[in-house]
């Protein structure tokens, strides 16, 4: 090991493809003294046991453009470093045998068209074509991805570290970091088992240990280990430039492996592994077989491939990979420390999306924000209860085959199910709610079981008719709530902090986006007056660590309190034209048992909140439902507020509202332009409602808007409901391309006309 320094700029703690990356990319964009941190040696974690394929079409946006990323950059690195990396675009073959995913492959090519990607049908004939040791019988089809490639990862990994060397980062092996140093929500430095090195910025990507080494600090990470296993046999004169495959269906995948098979699991009921389970030292070793884990999955690959009948057995290889509770990567800012940023939880994609991730990540260390929307693997879009040991061992076995299966859309994941409920959960379980999980809570998606509405999309059907021709109740227990409280001096600084002219009245709901400190959105919330210096600021579960720690860095002044209330009161919000009555109805009856209820109007929803404390929900619950039946009262659920939301405009966070858009884009007069720095490397975009004939059930996002055959931007929601004559979207457009006209664009891989519509945000008192 070289001597450590005593100090350094930027501290990456990894040295697996993800630190690699980090500290390459850091050193492209100018960053001096950048030091990597490796316990062991390079790629002797996870990252040398990585498979290295390279699946180049995804259905996200995000992960798609990643994987193009990673797609140019590794023949890159290859002159950068000149270190072969074995990359080889031998394409794959992704097969199935089941009808229902086989209408959904065949939407792929017009979908890869709009992305400028080939994606080709096959029929099974084809498939053995193409895949020779594939058996057709009972194949429904397949598709041709000839742009996906494969790479050596230990020699990927050396490819980075070399050209990032040439750049000037320092390596240093057997640098164990046995702690990290933070002080007033700053990070400080590193120790290590050499001595303590002081810097302001730290970089976690340390794959299954991050989460050990974020918790030194006194944080968590909803990161756990999962036991993962493929197969390799004996050479068995297989052709080197045999494509890769995939089935989710089977779910198996493989390719060639010098001269033999590689074929891997992906596991229902994945075998969880705590760090006191692992091996004391880790570096590049394995874990005992599981055989009688990966015997179904043998027997269908038996079934599917006939050569493997009888092959000669290798090795079962069974090694660690860190997943989180949805499948997606931890990236981003990490609540709780300023200074402090990971990128890691790969879930088994750490070839294909560390190359962009590292990218990202530098971006934000050195100019404040990353050049793409990243919201759906920032780490904040987590809970502090789901980084909880026991939830993440829980959950985390269900991800591998999870997200292999085609859900229906109120489908949700089984395992760590129940932790944390409205007041008001037995209540709504009496009348059928059908409920989700969102960041560790139980939230109605909709309601029904009777004969009136038979599926999931007729009772939100039914639900919206409620809220556009009687009343419909929703609860929204939790959403998280933050009480401020401090008169005069909040009042002025609310005013000067949000940029907006706050009435004189108490009685008032006003949507605010949170600028981070370049002018992008970092949470949206509702601002709720409550009494006279106490305001009530809620958000969307999924802002539960967003919110609070915007609060933590937002410098609030002297005299002003934040205080975390979510499970302290029920928030439950009523649509409809009949709720004044029923509410006037309730009201009266409160001031008989003593119950404080606060009643606000949400004049953009077009909706009433009540707010009351939670140990007089039950209360406030049976006089809603008493008095409920003369209004037509309805209960209804989340899915029936996102069609509410698509349908009055309003931006739902993550969705329009993301971190990649400026506040003034999306709120133009209570944040003006003059007043932000408009970073260099963000794109314009002008938010739009449109409507059209989609005859396409449900909901839906990152569909394709064209104009005249050229990509002009993202449908980010849509909505078409039974009985409804048109579907309903929003989508982010370019402004430089888009001037009013008509669109087209691509759902379930057909083109479908819209026509841009008014809405209420567009037309609301301070918007656009």
């Amino acid at each position: 090991m070289n001597s450590l320094p005593s100090s350094a700029r930027v501290i990456v703690i990894g040295g697996g493809i993800g630190g690699c990356s980090a500290a390459y990319h850091l050193a492209s964009l100018g960053v001096g003294d950048v030091r990597l941190l490796e316990r062991s040696v390079l790629s002797s974690g996870t990252t040398w046991h990585s498979t290295g394929n390279m699946e180049t079409y995804r259905a996200d946006p995000l992960i798609f453009e990643m994987v193009r990323y990673a797609s140019a950059t590794y023949p890159r690195l290859v002159q950068e470093s000149g270190q072969e990396i074995g990359w080889r675009k031998v394409g794959r073959v992704m097969y199935t045998d089941c009808e229902k995913r086989w209408a959904s492959m065949r939407t792929l090519p017009e979908l890869g068209r709009a992305r400028n990607m080939v994606i080709e049908l096959m029929t099974p004939k084809q498939t053995q074509a193409r895949l020779p040791i594939i058996s057709a019988e009972d194949l429904v089809g397949a598709v041709w991805v000839p742009s996906d490639a494969r790479v050596n990862p230990t020699d990927a990994v050396m490819a980075f570290a070399g050209a990032a060397r040439a750049m000037g980062v320092s390596f240093h092996q057997d640098a164990l970091v046995t702690g990290i140093e933070v002080s007033g929500g700053m990070v400080r430095g590193v120790n290590t088992s050499s001595g303590t090195i002081s810097c302001e910025t730290v970089v976690v990507a340390a794959g299954l240990w991050s989460s050990e080494i974020v918790k030194t600090c006194g944080l968590k990470l909803p990161l756990h280990a999962l036991e993962h296993q493929y197969l390799i046999t004996e050479p068995a004169g297989i052709d080197r430039d045999l494509p890769l495959f995939l089935s989710y269906d089977d779910q198996i995948y493989g390719r060639e492996e010098v001269g033999g098979l590689l074929v891997g699991s992906l596991d229902d009921n994945a075998i969880p592994l705590s760090h006191a389970e692992l091996p004391q030292n880790f570096s590049f070793s394995l874990l005992n077989e599981r055989w009688a884990q990966f015997e179904p999955y043998m027997e269908t690959a038996m079934r599917r491939f006939p050569l493997l009948k009888g092959a000669d057995i290798k090795m079962l290889l069974n090694g660690p990979e860190s997943f989180t509770p949805d499948g997606q990567m931890l990236l981003g800012p990490v609540p709780g420390a300023t200074g402090l940023f990971v990128t890691c939880g790969f879930n088994s994609n750490g070839m294909a999306l560390a190359p962009a991730a590292g990218k990202f990540i530098a971006e934000w260390i050195v100019e404040g924000e990353p050049s793409a929307d990243v919201a759906p693997l920032d780490v904040r879009r987590f809970s502090p209860a789901q980084a909880d040991d026991e939830y993440m061992r829980e959950r985390v076995t269900e991800i591998p085959g999870y997200h292999c299966r085609m859900h229906a859309a109120d489908e949700d994941y089984t395992t760590s199910r129940d932790k944390r409920l409205s007041p008001l959960h037995r209540q709504l379980e009496q009348p059928g709610a059908r409920f989700g999980s969102v960041n560790a809570w139980e939230r109605p998606l909709w309601f029904g079981g009777s004969a009136e509405a038979p599926s999931c999309f007729d009772a939100v059907a039914i639900e919206v008719r409620a809220a556009t021709d009687r009343v419909l109740l929703v609860d929204r227990s939790a959403d998280v709530k933050h009480l401020l409280i401090g008169a005069t001096t909040l009042r002025s600084w609310l005013a000067d902090r949000f940029l907006i002219a706050l009435p004189t009245g108490d009685a008032m709901v006003t949507p605010i986006f949170l600028p981070g400190d370049r002018g992008q959105i970092e949470v949206f919330t509702r601002l709720i007056a409550s009494e006279p210096g106490r305001y009530l600021a809620t958000a969307c579960p999924q802002q539960e660590a967003r919110l609070a720690e915007w609060l933590r860095r937002a410098n609030i002044p002297e005299g002003v309190a934040s205080v975390e209330v979510t499970s302290s009161y029920v928030l439950l919000e009523l649509h409809g034209p009949l709720r004044g009555p029923l509410v006037s109805a309730i009201l009266s009856a409160s001031n008989t048992t003593g119950d404080a209820v606060v009643v606000r109007e949400d004049d953009i929803r077009k909706s009433t909140l009540l707010i009351a404390p939670s140990e007089s929900a039950e209360r406030l619950w049976q006089r809603l439902t008493d008095a409920g039946p003369e209004f037509g009262l309805r209960m209804g659920g989340h899915f029936a507020e996102e069609a509410l939301r698509i349908r009055y405009g309003i931006p739902g966070f993550g969705r329009e509202a993301t971190p990649a858009r400026q506040t003034f884009e999306l709120q133009p007069k209570l944040h003006p332009v003059a007043d932000r720095s408009v970073p260099r490397t963000h794109v314009p975009r002008v938010l739009v409602g449109l409507t059209g004939s989609m005859p396409v059930l449900g909901f839906g996002s990152g569909d394709v808007v064209l104009l005249k055959n050229r990509t002009i931007g993202e449908l980010t929601s849509r909505v078409w409901l039974p009985k409804w004559p048109a579907a309903l979207a929003l989508a982010l457009l370019d402004p430089n391309q888009w001037s009013g006209e008509a669109v087209e664009v691509i759902v379930e891989g057909r083109r479908w006309p819209m026509v841009p519509r008014s809405t209420h945000w567009s037309s609301a008192p301070g918007q656009r």
